[in-house]
């Protein structure tokens, strides 16, 4: 039996592929423990597939135990084959969807002992008592007499479609039909189906049909159509590591390209900044063009004109009339109390500048 436990966003998934088999207490512990898991990650539901042969029925009555225990109820799908003891998980789940093209088997649970009488009757007394929980499981969702379901049971292996366990109510939907490969058609045959002679008309088919892909996928690879599966696999595996190497190198490649795209924008706008060919309160947006289309942007940032500000000298004699001043203050002391000013009115507006370091010149006789 192969058993997966993960999580589907806040759906907490449980995959029983096989036939149900023995488990020791650590093996049921564990599955225990994932189920917990899930949920204290946040699983709010939990929901079970089921590609199932059959296999130990106490074994699948733990299994409902268990999901029973920690979510509360659950849901879940089948898939070509669910048989025997993989019924009853089905019957026991809330909602239980199988493909179209599905097989569903019923049948009582059985086992066998070797040993004395009282631990023969002891494991009948068993038995009887599962049988029970099993018929109740089913009786449950009849949509037909019991009296009808009864006559089955007593028979032995009751075989259905899955539209028809949907019609006894043995499972609550049916969907679209799955492909059956070899090993599905495998575990059919191995169930005892009476569909077993198309199953093995499928393995048979499905080796017809792998012999077929092999020769065509050697061709396709430039290969001998007679090319052995080692030698396809081999450049098949070839294959994909030029094509790792590749994606590798590309996205080296993109990295790089980037980056340079990102050097050129900034060397672009900061250019262009610096002529007052565009404002900083604009840059945001000019960034935004330049991200979708840069070649396009980089050519209309050519063509932006300098914002020319309008100067005025505002140079104004003092108060005292001593002295020409800017923003109330002479050459000197914006020398002394505010240097940054003075060196922002020579790139800003060297007329003003001029005219005030040469009435400074003026005033202190300097040549």
């Amino acid at each position: 039996m192969l058993v997966s436990v993960y999580a589907e966003g806040t759906v907490g998934r449980v995959d029983i592929i096989g036939s149900i088999s023995e488990w020791n207490k650590n093996n049921a512990t564990e599955m225990r423990t994932k189920c917990q898991d899930l949920k204290d990650a946040g699983a709010t539901s939990l929901f079970a597939y089921l590609m199932c042969q059959g296999g130990d029925c106490f074994q699948a009555n733990e299994i409902v135990n268990i999901f029973n225990e920690v979510f509360g109820s659950y849901t879940g799908e089948g898939g070509a084959l669910v048989a025997s003891a993989g019924t009853y998980i089905a019957a026991r789940a809330t909602k239980f969807e199988q493909v179209e093209n599905g097989q569903f088997m019923i049948h009582k649970p059985m086992g066998g002992i070797y040993g004395n009488e009282t631990e023969i009757d002891n494991y009948l007394t068993l038995v009887k008592n599962m049988t029970t929980t099993y018929y109740d499981a089913y009786k449950i969702k009849l949509k037909k007499p019991e009296e009808d379901f009864k006559a089955k049971w007593e028979a032995g292996d009751f075989w259905m479609t899955a539209k028809q366990a949907e019609e006894w109510g043995f499972i609550t939907s049916v969907k679209g039909s799955v492909k059956i490969d070899k090993e599905t058609a495998a575990a059919i045959k191995d169930s005892g189906s009476p569909i077993a002679i198309a199953a093995e008309h499928i393995i048979t088919q499905s080796q017809n049909n792998l012999d077929m892909d092999l020769k065509a996928t050697a061709i396709a690879l430039g290969m001998d159509a007679n090319s052995t599966e080692e030698q396809v696999n081999a450049r098949l595996q070839a294959n994909a590591q030029k094509a790792a190497d590749y994606d590798s190198l590309k996205a080296q490649q993109d990295a790089k390209e980037k980056e340079e795209l990102a050097a050129s924008k900034k060397a672009d706008l900061d250019a262009a900044e610096k002529a007052k060919r565009i404002s900083a309160d604009s840059r945001a947006k000019w960034e935004a063009m330049y991200d979708k289309d840069p070649v396009g942007t980089k050519a209309l940032l050519a063509t932006v004109q300098g914002i020319e500000k309008p100067l005025s000298d505002g140079i104004k004699p003092s108060a005292d009339g001593k002295g020409a001043t800017y923003e109330g203050k002479t050459f000197e002391e914006l020398q002394d109390e505010s240097p940054e000013t003075l060196e922002a009115l020579e790139e800003d507006n060297p007329e003003a500048y001029n005219k005030l370091f040469a009435d400074w010149k003026k005033r202190n006789k300097i040549q």
